[in-house]
Parts: C-alpha cells; sequence; structure tokens
C-alpha cells in the first residue's frame, strides 16, 4: 500500500496554512462557546437571583411578576412549600394568569424538595441535572410564613444553540477565507524557490550567466546570496581548470616533443654533437616528464593515502632537518642553517613531511639568488615553526595567496604542484603553511603541532 506523499511544497505549505487555521479556529470556536456557556450559566442564575429576591418582597399572585416576558427567565418558577410532619404544602408564588407557560411540573417539584435539608436555614443555590436536564434552582427560608417554611425559584436551563450556529458560520468564513490566504502565501514563497531550482540546474550545465537577483532580506536572500557567491567560485574554478588543462598539456607536449625529435634525429643520423649528448638531453627531458607525471598523480590520489596510511610514527624534526640538508648538498647548495638544540618531535608519516618540505626547499632553490636559510624552532607551547628562506624576488601580492593553488602559474607561465601537495600534507596534520615576502627574499612558514608523548 503506498502512502499519499506531497511532492512539491507549494501544496504543503498551503496544506499547512489550512490545517493551521483550522485548528485556531476550531480552538477559539471551542473557547468561545466554552466560555460563552459559564458565563450565560452564571448570568442565568444571577437574573434567577434577583427574580428570587423580588418575588420574596412582593410574595402576591394578585398582580404578578412578568419575569416570564424576560428572556432569560421566560420558564423561570416560584412556590412557597411548608413542611409539615411527614407532609408538605405546595402553594404557588407569582404564578401567571391563564397557566401557560408557569404550569407547574409535580415530579420536577418534589425532586427539588428533597434538597431542603441541604439548604437548611441559609438561602442557597443548587444546578443539578433532572431526567437529564439541567435545573438552575434557589431555596430561601420563609420564616415569615412559618418554621419551615421555604421560597423556591427554579428554571430548566437550556443553551442557545444560535450562538453556537453563529460561532460555526463564522469559523467556516474564516477557514474559507484562510484557505485562499494560504493559497496565495504558498505561491509567493515558493515562486523564488522555483527561481532558485531553476538557476541551480544552470549552474549544474555550466551556464555562468547572470546572477540571481535578490530582492529580500530574509533566509530566501541570504541563499540567493550564497549560491550567486558558489556560481562566481565554480565559474572561477572551471576557468583555471580550462585554463590548468591547456598549460598543463603544454607541459607535457613540451618535453615529449624534444624527446620525439632527438630520437628521430638519432634515427636519420642527424644529432646535435654526438649520440651520448643527444641521448642525455632525452634523458633529461624523460626525467623531466616523469616527475611533472608523478606529481600528478600524487596530487591526485594524496587525499586517499594521507586517510589509509597507518604508516605513522614519532618523528624528530631536528634530525630529519639536519638529514634534508646533507641531501641537498649534492646540488652544490649552501644552506644555513638555524635549528633549535631543543628537541622537537612530530608524530605523523615521516615520508610524507619529508615531501613537503623537500618541495619548499626545491622551489627556493629554483629562486634563490645566493642564500637559502632553513630555521626551526618552538613557535608556541604546542606548535613548532620551519622557516625556509631564500633571497629570490618578492611575490606579488596578487599571487602570495595563489601559489599553494594546484592551477597556480608562476611568472614563467609554468605550473608548479609541489606547493600544493606541501599544504595538503601540512593541513592534513592540522598545521598551517604560508609565504611572506621579506624586505628581500620570501619566508616559507609551516607550524606544525608538537608531539609531547613519550618517544
Amino acid at each position: 500500500m503506498k502512502i499519499f506523499k506531497i511532492k512539491t511544497i507549494t501544496m504543503r505549505i498551503w496544506i499547512t496554512f489550512t490545517i493551521m487555521i483550522l485548528i485556531i479556529v476550531c480552538s477559539i470556536s471551542l473557547l468561545y462557546i466554552s466560555a460563552f456557556r459559564a458565563f450565560d450559566e452564571s448570568q442565568k442564575m444571577q437574573d434567577l437571583k434577583t427574580a428570587h429576591d423580588t418575588i420574596i418582597k412582593n410574595p402576591s399572585t394578585d398582580k404578578p411578576l412578568r419575569f416570564d416576558k424576560i428572556k432569560n427567565l421566560e420558564r423561570s418558577k416560584s412556590f412557597l412549600v411548608t413542611v409539615k410532619s411527614d407532609e408538605y404544602e405546595i402553594q404557588d408564588v407569582n404564578k401567571s394568569p391563564n397557566g401557560g407557560p408557569m404550569m407547574p411540573d409535580n415530579n420536577m417539584r418534589k425532586w427539588i424538595i428533597g434538597y431542603l435539608d441541604k439548604a437548611g436555614n441559609s438561602e442557597k443555590q443548587f444546578k443539578d441535572y433532572y431526567n437529564g436536564m439541567k435545573v438552575l434552582f434557589i431555596i430561601s427560608p420563609a420564616s415569615s410564613y412559618g418554621k419551615d417554611s421555604y421560597f423556591v425559584t427554579y428554571m430548566p436551563y437550556f443553551v442557545d444553540n444560535r450562538i453556537l450556529y453563529q460561532v460555526c458560520l463564522v469559523g467556516l468564513v474564516f477557514i474559507i477565507i484562510g484557505f485562499f490566504t494560504a493559497k496565495i502565501v504558498a505561491g509567493h514563497i515558493s515562486k523564488p524557490l522555483k527561481e532558485l531550482e531553476n538557476y541551480t540546474k544552470r549552474i549544474a550545465n555550466k551556464e555562468w550567466k547572470e546572477p540571481i537577483e535578490v530582492s529580500s532580506d530574509d533566509e530566501i536572500g541570504s541563499l540567493a546570496n550564497s549560491m550567486n557567491i558558489m556560481q562566481k567560485q565554480l565559474k572561477y574554478a572551471d576557468e583555471n581548470e580550462k585554463m590548468f588543462l591547456q598549460s598543463i598539456s603544454h607541459d607535457l607536449k613540451t618535453p615529449v616533443m624534444v624527446i620525439m625529435s632527438h630520437a628521430e634525429a638519432i634515427i636519420d643520423g642527424i644529432y646535435i654533437d654526438s649520440v651520448e649528448k643527444t641521448a642525455e638531453i632525452i634523458k633529461d627531458e624523460a626525467i623531466r616528464l616523469e616527475k611533472k607525471i608523478k606529481q600528478m598523480l600524487y596530487l591526485n590520489t594524496l587525499d586517499y593515502i594521507l586517510e589509509n596510511d597507518v604508516e605513522n610514527k614519532i618523528i624528530n624534526l631536528n634530525n630529519l632537518l639536519y638529514n634534508m640538508v646533507d641531501r641537498f648538498e649534492i646540488f652544490n647548495c649552501d644552506i644555513k642553517t638555524d635549528i633549535s638544540e631543543n628537541t622537537i618531535n612530530f608524530f605523523g608519516n615521516e615520508e610524507k613531511i619529508k615531501i613537503a618540505i623537500e618541495n619548499i626547499l626545491d622551489n627556493a632553490l629554483r629562486y634563490a639568488r645566493k642564500e637559502i636559510v632553513l630555521r626551526l624552532k618552538r613557535y608556541k607551547e604546542n606548535l613548532a615553526e620551519i622557516e625556509i628562506y631564500n633571497d629570490g624576488e618578492n611575490i606579488s601580492e596578487k599571487s602570495i595567496e595563489k601559489i599553494f593553488d594546484n592551477l597556480y602559474k608562476d611568472k614563467k607561465g609554468k605550473f608548479g604542484l609541489g606547493l600544493a601537495i606541501s599544504k595538503k600534507i601540512v593541513d592534513f596534520y592540522g598545521g598551517e603553511i604560508k609565504a611572506i615576502n621579506r624586505k628581500v627574499g620570501v619566508s616559507f612558514l609551516i607550524k606544525c603541532p608538537i608531539y609531547k608523548g613519550e618517544a
């Protein structure tokens, strides 16, 4: 059995509003009817008491008080009862002419007389049911007529259902009005949502047209603003991705073309200097091409490698940096060091940390003029700072925030992936990496958490 589901938000809002209005109207109607009945009953009892007191003062039946002409008292009756031994004597009081609605109901009077003991020697008001009908009555001692004499005024209580019908009619009118109002409100709310839906589909299809117009400052307006920001960022990423693919394909094609041209030269016997020299050129270009491809593949799989690599251990950063300096000496590079004497440990994968630092050192080698400085110090109680300085040209303010982007293109028009790899590794371990221009040269700063456990 399939459950009926409302798919459109317009219908959901419409039905929700209608149900809410229905509940509110019904609740108000029930509350009003309940309050009205309580008020009506209290008012009729008050009127009955007024009539009762008036009759006590003027019990004559010669000129009866026509309370039956009053709407709240049209069914009221009064009588005087005198109790004698096991018998009682009933005398009509304020009897209307010609009987009419004032004809006595002896059975009801007998039932009321049963409450004389509860009244005692003081006036009492009673509300009780007789044969399923609610009766209001008042009993007062009539000492002027004898010791055991009482005045009784009573009246059957009926609810005026006309009020109920009027309230129901008003409620129905409000429900109908609310039904159409809800439809208008639902349409008003869902209209911008439909526009956002169409706008999202255009973004999904990479249709970078005009941004959506925001005409409100509410949650929908905030959503539209966020979508406009998303569209700009996606457009920027899409354009950069296209530019990156075009440029990286050029970077890959160049060494391939060099390799192919020199290989053909060997085949044709037309080569520069010697076969050995040409083979060296082919080898160098192949190494460069291999490095570029490895970087691309490594960056593409780095997230998975970091998440699933369990070969973590305690790393002595002091020793790691000293060993790294020794390795770079083969490039005839004099790297100055300023490494803390106190041991600073880090917990992670040693190979990944080496790659992150080596990429920055490799970058420094390309751009340094004469000097490279490697520093390690305790930055805060729980952070270590590695600084790699080179005295090359400053990075433009426009580019300094983008050099760690894998789509960044340097001033020579080449794409470098090394810094993007370094940033991804440092970020994974909860560190921070950034570049700062000095008065002369550039510093790359890596901040990483210090491991305080036992070595």
